[in-house]
Formats: structure tokens, C-alpha cells, sequence
């Protein structure tokens, strides 16, 4: 393995704990992350976007869970999101609920597209599919009940899924590695 994949593996790792300590930080700190949450998830879309676009643009065919335009459509997207957000945040913050909802359902659907793509998915499909569903459920529950959930609330559900999703990143890296070490040829 080239050390250009080795950087990618690392920079994906980096940004999926991004995504894990945001998430403590949300659970933690509610109250005051609640005034920043529009900075909050700009960032979370970004990092999360910077990571899917570098594995879009620096890995192969055969080492992507999905076609590379599926890849970079949904990395270009989230960076889009995070960039407008942080842009113009007082108009985005009225729109913030629904951009993190259809967000987090996009993403849980490219995740089960990448589960039942890929063709060698082995372990690593359970952990895409795990993260499909968390990103499903938690996407329509923002769409379609938003007035259910207080800004708290939501804070502290976002933090949640920023842990969660972050924890199942890191799981498939590592069920990755193992996977290619299974392959490798023991001489």
C-alpha cells in the first residue's frame, strides 16, 4: 500500500475523532453549544466533507465503498452546506433544522448504497448498514418533528449522532484494515 493511502486512512481516522469529540462537547455543554449550534454543525458538514472528498479524489476504483461520482456528489454537498452556514449564519439558522435532517438522511442513504455496493464488503457492511439506519432515523426525525424537539434536545441528539457516527467511522477504518490484512498473503 502506497503511503498516499496511508495519509487518506490517517486523515479519515482524524476526522471521524473530530466528529466523536464534537459530539462530547454537544452532550456536555448543551446549553452554551446550543447558541453556536449553527457554527456547530457547519463544521461537523465540513470535516466530514473534507474526509469523503479526499478518499473520493485520492482512492482507486477498487478501494472506494461506492462509484467515485457518488463519493464527491455527497463530500461536495456537505461542503456546500458547511460553507453557506458559516457564510450567512442568521439566514441559515432558520433553515439550519431541515438542512441537518435532509443531510443526515442523505448520508444514511449513501450508506447503505456503499453497503450493498461495495464487493468485497464483509464485516465493514454491518457497520454501514448500523450507520445507514442512526443517520435515517435521526434525519426524519428532525424533518418531521421538528417541533417536538426543543433546541436542547436537539443539541444533545446531534451529539449523540456526531458520537455515534463518528464511533462507526472509526469501526469500519479498523474493520478495513483488518479486512486487507485477512488478503494479504501470509509468506
Amino acid at each position: 500500500m502506497d503511503t498516499s493511502v496511508n495519509n487518506n486512512k490517517s486523515a479519515f481516522m482524524i476526522t471521524r475523532v473530530l466528529v466523536i469529540l464534537l459530539g462530547i462537547v454537544a452532550l456536555i455543554w448543551s446549553g452554551y453549544v446550543l447558541g453556536f449550534l449553527v457554527f456547530f454543525f457547519a463544521f461537523f458538514a465540513i470535516i466530514g466533507s473534507l474526509g469523503t472528498l479526499a478518499i473520493g479524489i485520492s482512492y482507486n476504483s477498487e478501494q472506494l465503498p461506492a462509484p467515485r461520482w457518488a463519493t464527491l456528489l455527497l463530500g461536495f454537498l456537505g461542503l456546500v452546506i458547511g460553507v453557506a452556514t458559516v457564510a450567512a449564519p442568521i439566514f441559515m439558522s432558520v433553515a439550519i433544522i431541515y438542512f441537518i435532517g435532509a443531510w443526515s438522511l442523505v448520508t444514511g442513504i449513501a450508506d447503505f448504497i456503499f453497503a450493498f455496493t461495495r464487493s468485497k464488503a464483509g464485516n465493514s457492511r454491518l457497520v454501514l448498514v448500523l450507520s445507514g439506519i442512526i443517520s435515517v432515523l435521526f434525519g426524519l426525525l428532525v424533518l418531521f418533528n421538528p417541533p417536538i424537539l426543543t433546541a436542547v434536545l436537539l443539541v444533545q441528539v446531534f451529539g449523540i449522532y456526531a458520537i455515534l457516527i463518528g464511533l462507526l467511522g472509526v469501526g469500519f477504518d479498523m474493520m478495513s484494515k483488518t479486512e486487507e490484512a485477512e488478503l494479504k498473503p501470509a509468506f
